[in-house]
């Protein structure tokens, strides 16, 4: 007879010999087996509504003088971070800047990440690598063979503030419920042009975005006899906050670029952004669109016409250019409305109203209050609907100067 001690090693031993093949046995897979993945959308550039203006300055600055740049340090100084998302900004800043120089055709030298050219440079001092392998020729290392830079620029992300406003909106009547919310936050940046040179700088730019998000929801509920019935559906629209980083690098490049190779940006800054300008009759009008076309095919240069940039979009003054103007009662009784001030929904960005951009289409309806800047007269006649839905979105709005 068998102890118990001994029945228990037995049955242990069993169980472990019919359960183990099966263990260590794989499933089989077939190539059949493998599904295929979800491309979803094409590949596209990524560009942004101040890439046209960039572009726009490649013939003027193919028809100046050269000026070589290069690219350094432009790093995250906000601290945003946390333990499950790490890093709330982006950390490519500097690529972006060097993507904006390449997009308005900038003669650019690497200065960024050396780290290859400095080990093919300690290769070819010992007399290791080669351009014509087999031949037993060693490259050589020639004196003054390395293009420098006549500017570079650095500088980082200063700013990341999550709320600057916020609002919301419940309501529920009998059975059915709606909310709406939003958000305002921003992003902002301080680069500097350096002269490598003399190491002076040259231009600052402290420029800041805002960011709006909003979120829409709706529900119906309802107990019945027999059953629930439960019914949501919502909406949510946000910016992506790096994009907004990459538009505010490509402002700043922008205004740095037109800084050093004087260029008149009165074509090209109107492809970005929509600026209004005022025409003899005090009243705001678009930018004349043959001036912007013909800016963009020919180099623009400050020849000091006065007559072809009132045509087009205002002109920022320099700091050098600035002269001091005499104000008097009658001047500031004929000084213009201040435009007012609309937000894209798309984008989220802040934008002059004009007879194409006040209407808040694809957010709260057409037309809510839009009127139209050079007429008066309103674009659409808002119904309760879209005031009410305007109440509930916005509130009270934030007042933007």
């Amino acid at each position: 007879m068998f102890k118990r001690s001994q029945l228990r090693i037995i049955l242990i031993a069993l169980v472990s010999a019919v359960s183990l093949p099966a263990c260590t046995a794989l499933p089989h897979f077939s190539r059949e087996n493998y599904v295929a993945p979800f491309d979803g959308a094409e590949v596209i550039e990524n560009d942004t509504r101040y890439s046209k203006e960039l572009e726009c300055l490649k013939p003027s600055i193919k028809a100046a003088a050269i000026h070589r740049f290069a690219v350094g340090r432009v790093n995250d100084f906000t601290g945003k971070e946390d333990l499950v998302n790490g890093k709330r900004i982006t950390q490519g800043a500097a690529l972006m800047v060097i993507s904006a120089l390449a997009k308005a055709g900038v003669p650019m030298v690497e200065r960024f990440d050396t780290s290859v050219a400095d080990m093919e440079l300690k290769y070819a001092d010992n007399k290791l690598i080669t351009d014509e392998p087999n031949s037993g020729n060693y490259r050589k290392i020639f004196g003054g063979s390395l293009p420098g830079s006549d500017y570079h620029i650095v500088g980082g992300i200063t700013e990341v503030n999550y709320n600057i406003k916020s609002g919301s909106l419940d309501s529920s009547i009998q059975f059915i419920g709606a909310s709406a919310q939003y958000f305002v936050m921003n992003v902002g940046i301080d680069l500097r042009l350096v002269n490598t040179k003399t190491l002076e700088v040259v231009d600052v730019q402290s420029l800041q975005k805002q960011i709006i998000g909003t979120e829409l929801r709706g529900g119906y509920f309802r107990l019945f006899s027999d059953g629930v019935f439960d019914l949501n559906a919502a909406e949510r629209t946000q910016e992506p906050i790096q994009k907004a980083v990459r538009m505010v690098i490509e402002q700043a490049v922008f205004n740095m670029v037109e800084h050093v190779y004087k260029i008149s940006p009165a074509g090209c800054a109107s492809l970005g952004a929509i600026q209004p300008t005022v025409n003899a009759t005090g009243q705001l009008t678009r930018a004349n669109q043959s001036a912007t076309a013909s800016s963009s095919e020919t180099p623009l240069t400050n020849s000091g016409n006065t007559s072809a940039q009132t045509n087009a979009t205002a002109t920022p003054i320099q700091k050098s250019e600035a002269k001091p103007v005499e104000v008097t009662p009658n001047a500031i009784a004929a000084k213009p409305a201040k435009p007012s001030v609309v937000i894209d929904p798309n984008t989220g960005e802040i934008m002059y109203s004009d007879d194409k951009t006040t209407n808040l289409n694809g957010l709260v309806g057409n037309g809510v209050g839009a009127t139209n800047v050079s007429t008066g007269k309103p674009v659409a006649k808002p119904t309760v609907s879209d005031r009410m839905k305007e109440k509930m979105l916005w509130g009270d709005k934030p007042t933007i100067e």
